[in-house]
């Protein structure tokens, strides 16, 4: 039987109440994660700086560096832009939450939240494909290479970086390219848990991956309205 990994996760939150309520839960599941809590933006990058983290947890509200100016951080560095991060807000209006995934964000979670639905979201957040689509570890269309072991996306030799559901989603797309995905079938791909708010999180997922796909792929993937998406494309898979 092979034994799970334990995921690394660091928390930034500033509230001494919520810091503790943090270090209970994620000592009651042990076998899954391993969990360090700050209390600031500074002490969150010197943690990153030091070791390895699979998902990040960010309070909207911190003092100091704020927590999208935390996230913009973490998304602009090589070693920490592919680590999934949940941004938990007591922010819950629909433009706040475009903000935050448009900050690099992969997901979101209002105050006061259900400790079972952050079990949801974390589990979420650190999984990762492990499958290769027909056998291949590398798919290759015209200008864009897409390599699944390595999360790796490059347009015409250009590493391009995007956030875990970003690649889990394009994934999805080179899998089965010239195929129209319905939006539940590629959030269940992405995420795969229930939510009030999934539509509006994978249409702003997918117009952030739309734009980091270039002027020569982004147009190719096309919304149906009322039915999904579709990634187009004139090349052969290989």
């Amino acid at each position: 039987m092979t034994r799970a990994v334990q995921q690394r996760v660091l928390v930034v939150e500033d509230d001494a109440s919520l810091q503790q309520s943090y270090r209970t839960f994620f000592a009651r599941h042990p076998s899954e994660f391993a969990a360090e809590v700050v209390c600031d933006g500074e002490q969150a990058l010197d943690s990153l700086r030091r070791g390895r983290v699979d998902a990040l947890l960010v309070d909207w509200g911190l003092p100091g560096i704020s927590g999208f100016a935390l996230v913009k951080a973490v998304r602009a560095q090589a070693k920490t832009r592919t680590i999934g991060v949940l941004m938990v807000t007591a922010k819950a209006s629909p433009s706040d939450a475009v903000y935050a995934l448009e900050a690099g964000a992969d997901d979101y979670l209002s105050k006061p939240f259900d400790w079972n639905v952050l079990l949801a979201r974390l589990r979420s957040l650190v999984r990762r494909s492990g499958w290769s689509a027909a056998g291949h570890a590398l798919k290759r269309f015209d200008g864009l290479e897409l390599d699944l072991d390595a999360n790796r996306l490059r347009l015409k030799g250009r590493t391009v970086a995007l956030t875990p559901k970003e690649m889990e989603l394009l994934k999805v797309f080179a899998a089965k390219p010239d195929i129209l995905h319905a939006q539940s079938y590629l959030w269940d791909c992405a995420w795969g848990y229930e939510s009030d708010h999934w539509e509006r999180t994978l249409i702003v997922t997918l117009s952030s991956l739309r734009r980091k796909l270039g002027p020569a792929w982004g147009p190719r993937l096309k919304a149906q309205k009322g039915r999904g998406y579709i990634l187009e494309t004139d090349s052969i898979l290989r």
